[in-house]
């Protein structure tokens, strides 16, 4: 009766040893579901392709982007670029006009691929947007009337009424001026065209403004002038949403291109010397 029991306990054991073996490492059970897939990442390029259209922010900027004359069109050098990289992608380019503080907004709400506006490439604005490499060196000048011989350069602003460009470097430029002891009298406008008009007019005693574009406003308002040398450094960038590598890589392949087959250098002397 004892060998009989021993031999019970030993058989139920290796019945529980067998069964716990065969769930530990026997194969899983099948399932008819099928394994859950990633839908493929839509490309960048693909999808303004099939929007079928580039669109562009960009403000008024003679000469990188001002209104012709006789056809109201949208002209000038930024926008032969905009037009080089919509051609490479294959498709036309829609061009949208805003203020200058609503430029980098567009490009975080989606509003805009790209924007290229005469930007200067700054640390605080490559912290929300990125931007292409570089397509155009430039920097900050003191503009007065042309009959004043007080204002000689950045130094003798101190007391003066200085017009500026609401969110725009010359703006920051003359705030870090007071910052570091100047008392110079700021005055913010929404466009740089306005506050040139003040100065002409008798109502600022100076202006800060980029040199690219005050050389290009001295030719039809010849009573303005540049005073000394420029006493900043910057470079013009193409700026896209953070993160938009696709799109940036595609940019600076073609700002590459425009330099090796010299149309940079055609659109740097029809727009900006005024040859054509």
């Amino acid at each position: 009766m004892k060998n009989l029991k021993k031999s019970l306990v030993l058989l139920l054991s290796m019945l529980l040893l067998a069964l716990a073996a065969a769930g530990c490492g026997g194969a899983p059970a099948k399932s008819d579901a099928k394994p859950e897939t990633k839908p493929a990442a839509v490309s960048r390029i693909d999808q303004i392709k099939k929007n079928g259209k580039l669109i562009l922010a960009t403000g008024n900027y003679r000469p990188f982007e001002y209104h012709d004359e006789k056809t109201n069109k949208i002209i000038g050098y930024d926008i032969d670029v905009a037009e080089a990289i919509a051609k490479k992608i294959g498709v036309p380019l829609e061009v949208t006009e805003m203020q200058f503080t609503g430029l980098i907004p567009s490009l975080q709400n989606g509003q805009a691929d790209l924007v290229i506006a005469a930007m200067y490439i700054t640390p605080a604005r490559k912290e929300v947007v990125d931007f292409a490499d570089p397509y155009m060196d430039t920097g900050m000048v003191v503009a007065v009337r042309k009959d004043d011989t007080a204002i000689k350069g950045p130094n003798d602003l101190n007391g003066k009424v200085v017009g500026v460009k609401t969110g725009a470097t010359s703006e920051k430029v003359a705030q870090d001026m007071n910052e570091k002891g100047a008392k110079i009298t700021i005055k913010s406008y929404k466009e740089t065209v306005d506050y040139l008009l003040d100065l002409q007019n008798g109502r600022l005693d100076a202006a800060i403004n980029d040199l690219l574009n005050q050389l290009e406003y001295n030719k039809a308002n010849p009573t303005v002038k540049i005073v000394g040398d420029p006493f900043t450094k910057a470079q013009l960038g193409i700026a896209v949403k953070k993160g938009d590598k696709e799109l940036l890589d595609l940019v600076n392949t073609v700002l590459k291109e425009l330099k090796q087959n010299g149309e940079a250098e055609k659109m740097y002397q029809k727009w900006l010397i005024g040859t054509k």
